[in-house]
């Protein structure tokens, strides 16, 4: 049973003394995959393209990067530095096939009903954490070890992430300054979550 209480406390403990660098590398992916991912009429046609085509092709490596960082971060010794962040580039090839396999697998799920595409993402939701343990790793072997080692924590996991919904309201009210200490609470507890399936 996977108790949500100590996992949020384990990461409270552990970004003691590391918000700083948390905020920091966070921020920094956020921002990257923000401006690349977004697009609007505002722009033309070609822009449009260019942006979405950047999110594509840097969304993977960076969502890679971020894993190591808080897989990092969640050791004794704080290993978690910022190059962190950076480090899936020895495999982008394999964290841009990864991406856009979850997308196209994800996506087809949506299509049919919002359900099935919510579970899709739930089971595959381990891939990057488990791709940044061991880059050896091939796709399929990635995609298979999440849906494995998400069997039966699923809902676990969705309730995880529904915790942090009263978080997030408090943080519009700080017109998303909030969002600065919330976002990584959120991400290192998803961390944490990881570690502590893997052990079971």
């Amino acid at each position: 049973m996977i108790i949500r209480r100590e996992l949020k406390s384990n990461s409270k403990d552990q970004l003691r003394g590391n918000w700083g660098l948390a905020i920091i590398t966070i921020l920094v992916y956020s921002l990257i995959i923000s401006i690349f991912g977004y697009s609007d009429s505002i722009y033309n046609n070609n822009i449009e393209i260019i942006l979405d085509l950047s999110s594509l092709l840097l969304s993977g490596v960076l969502t890679l990067g971020i894993s190591k960082f808080l897989l990092n971060l969640t050791k004794k010794d704080s290993s978690a530095k910022f190059t962190d962040l950076f480090s899936g580039f020895n495999v982008y090839f394999k964290t841009l096939g990864l991406n856009i396999l979850l997308g196209i697998i994800i996506g087809i799920g949506t299509i049919f009903l919002v359900v099935p595409g919510l579970i899709f993402a739930l089971m595959f939701s381990q891939t990057f954490f488990i791709l940044s343990e061991d880059n050896e790793k091939g796709i399929i072997q990635c995609l298979s070890e999440s849906r494995e080692m998400m069997i039966g924590y699923k809902f676990d996991y969705f309730v995880l992430m529904l915790s942090f919904l009263g978080w997030w309201l408090v943080s519009a009210l700080t017109l998303g300054i909030g969002a600065l200490w919330v976002y990584p609470y959120q991400k290192l507890t998803e961390a944490n979550f990881y570690l502590e399936i893997k052990s079971k």
